[in-house]
């Protein structure tokens, strides 16, 4: 069971958190993203970014959440992608063309 565990959390951190934008959307460093600390909960990133940040929990793995919040002009906004794994801020980055999700686009941007 270790060992299934262990090879799960290496293929996420190899895959990243998968987003819905076409692939050329590559992130960018505008900074948004350093709002939340290593170690933030998922609370913690409500609080900063506000209710109106998405959310989505992956079907695959009911621990693993990615919370999107949209910044910008609101004609071409960017999104920070923060990645959680048990409440636990994993990764994050922004700068990204839309959501971030678990659904399976045909290539998968780090985020």
């Amino acid at each position: 069971m270790l060992r299934l565990v262990l090879c799960g959390l290496t293929a996420l951190s190899l895959s990243g958190c998968i987003e819905a934008a076409a692939p050329s959307s590559a992130p960018s460093a505008d900074g948004m993203a350093t709002k939340l600390k290593p170690g933030s909960s998922e609370n913690d990133a409500f609080l900063t970014f506000g209710p109106e940040s998405g959310f989505e929990r992956n079907p695959d793995n009911w621990d693993q959440s990615c919370l999107s919040y949209a910044y910008g002009p609101g004609d071409a906004p960017k999104y920070v992608h923060a990645l959680f794994e048990n409440g636990v801020l994993i990764r994050s980055s922004d700068g990204h063309d839309g959501l971030c999700t678990f659904a399976q686009p045909t290539s998968a941007p780090e985020i």
